[in-house]
């Protein structure tokens, strides 16, 4: 691995240890990372074309699930309300109306991007990956809650992985990680 590639690996981290820990600030905290993004990304975007529509909605369909999962189980995994949580990283409930398009569309662009050339390289990147949601989540989520999502996200970047591989294509990923995202950030919503 070589210092282009932790610098990546990290970029995550860099964000969320600045502006969510260090400021509390959601917005900073995203933007910041997509900075980051944008700075590493020298891809073409010739990845997402849409070999067959049919056969990438199907392997993305399950991530519809994500959110209605997270709508009924946050109370069984939740240490913090999720109402102050969000207001304590400047997110009201208007305020969190204008991330879910942005987290739920532009976010998932973005992170497949970056993620992509990563997992097709570094092996550790599963984890690295599910590892900054973690420190995302930590305050909000009691420890059965932060390990079920680490496993969570490890397992579905691993999965985004294989959906690249065999599709040859990061339409599959795309999907998923979008349906996924906005049904997590809508049923936020929901729930504050």
């Amino acid at each position: 691995m070589n210092v282009k590639q932790t610098l990546k690996l990290l970029a995550p981290y860099i964000a969320v240890g600045v502006f969510w820990c260090g400021f509390s600030n959601a917005w900073l905290a995203i933007l910041a990372y997509h900075g980051q993004i944008l700075f590493w990304s020298r891809r073409s975007l010739s990845d997402m074309r849409w070999p067959d529509r049919k056969r990438i909605m199907l392997l993305a369909l399950p991530a519809v699930l994500a959110g209605p999962l997270f709508y009924f189980i946050l109370p069984y995994i939740a240490r913090e309300d999720l109402s102050v949580w969000l207001a304590d990283h400047h997110l009201s409930r208007l305020s969190l109306l204008a991330m879910i398009p942005y987290f739920g569309i532009i976010h998932p662009f973005l992170e497949q991007l970056h993620w992509a050339e990563l997992r097709k390289h570094i092996q550790v990147s599963h984890p690295v990956f599910a590892g900054y949601h973690i420190v995302v989540l930590y305050s909000l989520l009691n420890i059965p809650g932060l390990i079920l999502c680490f496993v969570v996200f490890t397992t579905v970047s691993s999965i985004w992985y294989r959906m690249t591989k065999r599709t040859d294509s990061l339409a599959a990923p795309l999907v998923s990680h979008i349906l996924a995202d906005l049904g997590l950030i809508l049923a936020a919503w929901l729930k504050v």
